[in-house]
């Protein structure tokens, strides 16, 4: 899926749910994302790319702007739901994928990152899609939250009206 200025597919729905996230509204941001997952699964997989790659330039701007954190010194930790660190290793194999998707586009290897998005959405599932999805949106909120605490600009796009 090619996203253009007159047509930006799942873009005005994806920035709505993070903004809602980054406001604590979770059920308004699910709302956000049943919207997407209903228009298949190209809309889902368009999201979620685009989101990595925000999310990979976001943590490069981090990387590049903050003494303490780089992107090879463990900058990025995956955290169980009861914040205890784990291994990618151990992370589901169609989030790890993303995350990897992620890591990709911050080295500047798209032909990784183009692999693992195929690994993220082997199976054409609706509930996996969305589940991969939410994380993704999950990880732009936070890194737009650390970002702003550290004056690092964030993509344009990703603001409320901020795409063309």
């Amino acid at each position: 899926m090619v996203l253009q200025p007159e047509d930006p597919g799942p873009l005005p729905v994806v920035v709505s749910a993070v903004g809602l996230l980054r406001r604590g509204a979770v059920e308004g941001t699910s709302a956000k994302l049943d919207v997407v997952v209903e228009q298949g699964s190209d809309w889902v997989r368009a999201a979620t790319g685009m989101l990595a790659m925000a999310d990979a330039d976001m943590l490069c701007g981090l990387a590049e702007t903050t003494d303490d954190m780089s992107l090879d010194t463990g900058f990025v930790e995956v955290l169980s739901a009861d914040g205890e660190q784990v291994s990618i290793d151990e992370v589901a194999p169609p989030l790890r994928a993303v995350l990897r998707t992620v890591l990709a586009h911050a080295y500047g290897d798209p032909a990784a990152a183009e692999e693992q998005m195929s690994l993220a959405f082997r199976e054409d599932d609706p509930v996996t899609g969305k589940h991969v999805l939410a994380h993704t949106v999950l990880w732009t909120a936070q890194l737009m939250d650390v970002c702003e605490e550290h004056a690092v600009s964030v993509p344009p796009w990703l603001i409320p009206g901020g795409f063309p």
